[in-house]
């Protein structure tokens, strides 16, 4: 299940993010699983889609192929990102991060 409540949210570049599988979606409005492509689609669930709406700050890029085929890249990409959002938050106060959290979540959406 997707779930974040962060000042930075990160994605790896071919991860999905839903809080629904496509196919439990399009069951439940076309009634069969088959539709799932046009459940996805109309659910961007993807991490450029995502990142468009504001819903995340940051695309994690992946080796070629994705991360399972070279973990070890996948895995230096991500704390090298994860290391730079903590960076780009340290030294604000308690009130700040909940002002810049409260912002995000506002602008979620508008494109």
């Amino acid at each position: 299940m997707a779930l974040a409540a962060g000042n930075i949210v990160l994605m790896m570049e071919h991860a999905v993010y839903s809080v629904i599988s496509p196919e439990g979606c399009a069951s439940i409005l076309w009634r069969t699983a088959d539709k799932a492509p046009d459940a996805a689609e109309a659910m961007k669930v993807t991490a450029q889609h995502l990142k468009e709406l504001k819903v995340i700050d940051g695309i994690i890029g992946e080796p070629l192929g994705g991360a399972h085929r070279d973990p070890g890249v996948a895995v230096r990409a991500l704390g090298d990102a994860v290391e730079a959002a903590l960076d780009g938050l340290d030294g604000m106060s308690p009130e700040s991060l909940r002002q810049a959290r409260r912002a995000k979540f506002l602008a979620m959406g508008r494109v």
